[in-house]
């Protein structure tokens, strides 16, 4: 997968979880991103780096258009 363009179920996935992680965030609920990391490299083939990185890019674009990313969680 190294080098290669995200797939759109791939960016779904990813993009559906960061939303479910910030619902859970804003709920109160403690938020284990390192499990949600993992799973998604078991769904999608992408490294821990990858996941993260692309979590940042969400979280990025989210801030400029002024809404709150996931702020909690280990």
């Amino acid at each position: 997968m190294a080098g290669e363009d995200w797939k759109r179920d791939e960016v779904a996935a990813v993009v559906a979880d960061y939303f479910a992680m910030m619902a859970a965030d804003l709920a109160g609920q403690r938020v284990n991103k390192a499990e949600h990391n993992r799973v998604l490299q078991a769904r999608t083939g992408r490294s821990k780096g990858s996941i993260e990185f692309k979590h940042m890019n969400i979280s990025a674009v989210l801030l400029k258009a002024e809404f709150a990313g996931v702020v909690s969680g280990a």
